[in-house]
């Protein structure tokens, strides 16, 4: 689950193959709105209660690999409020046009107060932050949308997503200038970046966090099982000082650098530079020159 100290909305995320698993939570039987994608498709939903749909979507929706849908504490969210998101979420879908949609009709939005309206659209404004950093880009304008792309398209398959490098995001990473450095500096984690031809590296003596977030396992299986390999072949070790990288490691993104070293998921903006731009900044800029 994931929220915010200043924000009575909940992020439930969860991929299908453990879908029964929050069931036994409170908010799947709270009021929500939902989003079910998978490699190439999505799908946009409200319930009330959330969980009958997503229930439902187990049993006749085959496409979808990974789910998250949004409640608030307290009953602060009703059913026209979720039928509000709905919509407005479907038709940024729409413009946004990453992925084809699995939805077959455009809902409308229903009648509210202004205040409901003001509370609404705040919420979706709060939803459309968090997503890319839950690891959902579908909905995102100015994200890395080549890497994300690639990234959850390698989760999706079950791919490690480090290695080689190869396709847009190389051609992309080459387009930046080589050896920029940038750190990262979040939980216990303190690691140092450099930029290189078609990716990343991350530099020797950089220590990751540990332990890694709870729900790690569940919401990035993919760079979960890259930083297991990465221990267990000795290229982050255990020391005095926490657990270290022992080597340069190369990485095909920085959302996936960032991700084994936060051990959570993350994207290319937690690397931050010493010129106050983010190594997210710079991607967004040679993608616009694009």
């Amino acid at each position: 689950m994931a929220s915010r100290d200043d924000w009575p909305g909940r992020a439930v995320i969860f991929p299908r193959s453990l879908a029964g698993e929050v069931k036994g939570r409170k908010e799947y039987q709270q009021p929500g709105v939902y989003l079910l994608v998978g490699s190439k498709r999505m799908y946009i939903g409200e319930g009330d209660p959330v969980g009958d749909r997503i229930d439902s979507h187990v049993k006749h929706k085959d496409f979808w690999r990974k789910g998250v849908f949004f409640t608030a504490e307290g009953g602060r969210l009703n059913k026209a409020h979720v039928q509000h998101l709905e919509s407005r979420l479907i038709s940024l879908a729409k413009y946004a046009n990453r992925v084809p949609l699995d939805n077959v009709n455009q809902p409308t939005v229903p009648a509210l107060s202004e205040e409901d309206t003001a509370f609404t659209e705040n919420f979706l404004h709060e939803i459309l932050l968090m997503l890319p950093l839950l690891g959902f880009w579908q909905l995102s304008e100015d994200e890395d949308t080549d890497e994300a792309q690639e990234d959850a398209e390698a989760s999706a398959q079950g791919d490690e997503a480090s290695v080689g490098s190869t396709g847009k995001r190389a051609a992309l990473y080459s387009s930046i200038p080589k050896g920029l450095q940038f750190k990262l500096t979040a939980r216990n984690a303190d690691a140092a970046l450099e930029v290189v031809e078609g990716g990343v590296v991350i530099k020797k003596g950089s220590r990751v966090a540990d332990p890694v977030a709870e729900r790690f396992e569940l919401d990035a299986p993919s760079y979960a099982a890259l930083r297991r390999q990465l221990c267990e072949s000795n290229v982050i070790a255990q020391t005095a000082g926490g657990w270290i990288f022992t080597k340069d490691q190369f990485f095909s993104s920085g959302s996936a650098a960032a991700a084994v070293a936060r051990g959570a998921i993350s994207n290319a903006d937690w690397w931050k530079g010493s010129q106050g731009k983010s190594l997210g900044d710079y991607i967004r800029e040679v993608k616009a020159k694009a």
